[in-house]
């Protein structure tokens, strides 16, 4: 069984918002590098796997967010693999201050793909460490995987050659794109490529949360992620969102009629390049649960 890493960081002003707390390519980034670093370090690292003529990708992801730490915080990043589930090998990642508080737990699901023939390898045939564990998920209800059919309708309406996120569509947010609107568009430069030579995961998270038109005081409570196909330095990128349903929740047993309610929205986000989609994703963002939390505390 292989036991938790931690690695301490000091949160600088470039990993938040604007007077805002830490952002999700932040954490996103945290979270990667802690990844990569106990897979280095118990022999199934990047080039562990490319020794071996194989590498990981990133499959999916669910990422639960209680709250965010603010600029010059202590946080601890830790991760563990948390065993393998037919074709995933699973691992664990959570934040939290020094104290335990938990700031952000998250499951990620990654795929074993032979580099020559593009397979998908069984990772608990191919890896040569047992990956199993006793050590609780970071939350009981992480659940990685989207299924909406909405992602369908705008696939097939992109693959026509009719969406792309500048042309604004006259039929955008009709059914023929499963409701999604247009967002952004951006091409995919050198800084977003990482090592496999495709742009990296935290790019990825940061362009799916970007397409929602997040309101003032409002923050990010769940990040759901499929990542479908690899971008390439050069294409060019276009960001879709659709908001789904609110809902509205009492803060606790004690609040009265009168006090604030958490407002909840969800919202399916994509990333498409020439004619296919790249990535599906489910944003859920909130108000603030708290009054310190509001003022950015």
């Amino acid at each position: 069984m292989v036991p938790p890493l931690e690695i301490l960081y000091e949160v600088r002003g470039y990993d938040c918002g604007y007077g805002g707390p830490l952002t999700p390519f932040a954490l996103a980034n945290f979270f990667q590098e802690a990844a990569g670093a106990q897979a280095s370090q118990i022999g199934i690292g990047m080039e562990d796997m490319w020794s071996k003529g194989l590498t990981w990708m990133l499959s999916r992801i669910d990422i639960r967010i209680e709250s965010m730490p603010q600029a010059g915080q202590t946080v601890i990043a830790r991760t563990w693999p948390s065993g393998t589930r037919k074709l995933f090998a699973q691992r664990c990642l959570e934040l939290v201050d020094p104290s335990g508080k938990k700031y952000a737990g998250a499951m990620y699901e990654y795929i074993v793909v032979d580099m020559k023939t593009r397979r998908l390898m069984r990772p608990e045939r191919t890896l040569p460490v047992d990956l199993s564990t006793d050590y609780p998920w970071p939350f009981e209800d992480l659940a990685p995987g989207i299924d909406d059919p909405s992602f369908e309708a705008l696939s097939r309406y992109v693959a026509s050659g009719e969406g792309t996120a500048e042309n604004s569509p006259a039929d955008a947010g009709s059914s023929a794109t499963g409701g999604f609107r247009p967002s952004f568009a951006i091409e995919a430069r050198t800084r977003h490529i990482d090592q496999n030579g495709h742009v990296n995961n935290a790019h990825f998270i940061n362009w799916l949360c970007d397409a929602v038109p997040l309101q003032k005081g409002r923050r990010f409570r769940r990040i759901k992620v499929d990542f479908v196909h690899e971008i390439l330095q050069g294409e060019t990128v276009h960001a879709w969102a659709r908001q789904t349903i609110s809902d509205q929740k009492p803060f606790g047993a004690s609040a009265g009629p009168t006090e604030s309610r958490l407002i909840e929205t969800v919202w399916y986000t994509a990333l498409t390049v020439d004619r296919g989609l790249a990535a599906r994703g489910m944003i859920v963002v909130s108000a603030p649960s708290t009054a310190k939390e509001s003022a950015g505390i």
